[in-house]
């Protein structure tokens, strides 16, 4: 009995330890990913437990120093906080003068590139690397000055409020901040404003800059903690893997504010007021224009196809030659209108009962008539995937008519994470367009819409006297009533200084060629062969960075570039290439 009792406790106690492990793990694999993040994140999401050491780079061999410090602490999480700063007199803007740079360590990198005699490749490498997101508010902005400043491609921006869920971001990186952590940054309004280009930066300066840097980098953690949960049983590399391929359809998308842009009067309503079937906010990029969607975030977001997108259904002409493949929903509108007659149900073919203007000739030809694949074209996913437009509807929308006949060539399946790929990689070609052909992308001198400088005096006259009245010293009071008074000839009234609070200070920029419009005014100076050659660029640009794997037979880069093809240029493209010939030769006149 004995000897029974003590097999019984012993059978016990292995049950008991093997619950008990069941337990563990059962517990493990519910939780056991929030470990990594709360690893990533900082151990206190409150600004007096961030552990912060500046380091100043006022030299070429200080930043090397510094950018060391900087990889050892992104080995894993490859997240930077990116800011910069620069001064700005009479509303003009200097160049930057001083990039930061900051870990989720608290190593935070101040590069006083101001001083710089030449970019060191090492700061130039990890801000051009796409691999190392640099996040923060509106970091695309400072990623366009560094490009216009210095040349600097920086690729792999993110902007944070990506990740602010359910509601319109007000404000800018001290709101986010403060929303998110409850954290109130140094926003002192005479550092902020203070001289960046000093040889030697001030404690308050360096503070200021640094937890700027830092702040986005901590509250990045924190919101993609909530975003994104991670295999804890894998690998550090691949759980970064996990949250970086969460980001990596925003990565280098600006978050697009939501104000009203008025048409330009350069173009047609239709080209001024939408580009990509979009209007466009204060820099030129797309936003939405539902109403429903006003206050919401707002970017492109490109959804997987929930339909196969070649059916391979055949059309033959009337002499049975086979024309092109098409959906079934084409061809089944085709027999219903009588314009063609059914030929065979499988595969299904039908034939057209007139002869089609505009057939392809040449080599070219062949390429519409083969069965195409409905899957990826680079890594050959087959179970979702988005079109890609190899040669991007900014430059396609202005060519002339005969290059926008027969465009399915250049139209490709990419699933979502190579279709962020693809669109990202574009920039940089899009970067050396802007370069060779003087067509700045977005910058200060090429917005659709600019501030009416007196306009915005008067709203802030108005809205100190609305909002300080109060704490305005006496004369100060006084020289903001006869200011407005002086601007707007009338008696200031409650009801004077209500609409000049609200009042839109934007104007039109006469002067603003779409980016698009330019490049192609560039190329068409040589023809339609110069435009046979931009259409090249971007094809072998796409081969070149996707390496596409599974691409229709006869896909080729010189499609349709046949000597004997149509090649007549209508009197619209001409029209708006001699406006835009003209345009640049009236600024190139008014420049110094």
């Amino acid at each position: 009995m004995q000897i029974l009792g003590n097999r019984s406790k012993t059978i016990l106690g292995v049950l008991t330890g093997v619950t008990t492990g069941l337990g563990i793990a059962l517990w493990t694999s519910r939780t056991g990913s929030r470990f990594f993040m709360k690893y990533l994140r900082s151990s206190s999401t409150t600004k007096r437990h961030w552990n912060l050491t500046v380091n100043v780079a006022g030299n070429e061999t200080q930043c090397e120093t510094v950018i060391d410090k900087l990889r050892r602490d992104i080995e894993v999480s490859k997240v930077l906080g990116f800011d910069c700063e620069w001064v700005q007199i009479n509303n003009i803007r200097n160049p930057v003068a001083l990039i930061q740079l900051a870990t989720q360590e608290g190593q935070c990198g101040l590069f006083q590139i101001h001083f710089y005699s030449s970019i060191p490749s090492s700061l130039k490498d990890l801000l051009e690397d796409q691999s190392i997101l640099k996040v923060g508010v509106d970091p695309g902005l400072d990623a366009k000055h560094l490009m216009k400043d210095f040349g600097i491609k920086v690729a792999g921006t993110y902007d944070i409020r990506h990740l602010v869920d359910g509601k319109e971001v007000v404000g800018g990186l001290a709101a986010v901040v403060n929303s998110e952590l409850g954290v109130e940054l140094p926003k002192d309004l005479s550092v902020r404003v203070s001289n960046w280009e000093a040889e030697q930066l001030t404690p308050e300066q360096q503070v200021y800059a640094a937890y700027d840097a830092l702040a986005a980098v901590m509250t990045y953690f924190s919101l993609i903690g909530k975003k994104v949960k991670v295999p804890f049983f894998a690998s550090k590399e691949e759980q970064w893997k996990t949250i970086y391929d969460y980001c990596l359809p925003l990565i280098d998308v600006r978050y697009k504010s939501k104000k009203n842009v008025p048409p330009s009067p350069l173009f047609s309503p239709a080209e001024s007021s939408s580009s990509f079937g979009m209007d466009r906010d204060k820099s030129g990029q797309p936003r939405a224009t539902n109403p429903s969607l006003q206050g919401k975030r707002s970017y492109r977001a490109f959804c997987p196809r929930k339909s196969p997108l070649y059916e391979n259904a055949f059309m033959l002409a009337p002499d049975g030659d086979v024309l092109c493949t098409c959906d079934t929903k084409k061809a089944e509108w085709y027999v219903s209108k009588g314009l063609a007659t059914l030929v065979a149900q499988e595969p299904l073919k039908i034939q057209l009962t007139f002869e089609p203007s505009g057939r392809v000739q040449g080599p070219s030809a062949e390429y519409y008539t083969l069965e195409k694949q409905n899957q990826c074209v680079s890594c050959g996913r087959k179970d979702s995937y988005v079109r890609k437009k190899v040669v991007p509807h900014e430059y396609r929308r202005y060519f002339p008519d005969c290059m926008k006949k027969h465009q399915s060539h250049d139209v490709l399946l990419l699933c979502a994470p190579c279709h962020a790929q693809s669109n990202i990689a574009d920039l940089s070609l899009r970067m050396e367009l802007a370069q060779l052909c003087k067509a700045p992308i977005v910058c200060d001198e090429n917005t659709r819409v600019v501030e009416d400088h007196k306009k915005k005096e008067l709203r802030s006259a108005a809205r100190a006297l609305l909002n300080k009245s109060n704490k305005l010293p006496e004369t100060r009071h006084k020289e903001l009533l006869e200011f407005i008074q002086e601007n707007c000839q009338s008696s200031v009234t409650p009801e004077l200084l209500s609409d000049l609070k609200n009042m839109d200070i934007m104007i039109v920029n006469e002067d603003f060629t779409p980016h698009g419009l330019l490049v192609v005014e560039h190329f068409a100076r040589e023809g339609i062969v110069g435009l046979m050659k931009l259409e090249k660029m971007w094809r072998e640009h796409f081969i070149n960075v996707m390496a596409p794997k599974h691409l229709p037979p006869l896909w080729s880069v010189d499609h349709y570039h046949e000597k004997d093809r149509e090649s007549s240029l209508d009197s619209d493209f001409l029209h708006r290439i001699k406006q835009v010939s003209l345009a640049r030769k009236k600024k190139g006149a008014s420049s110094p």
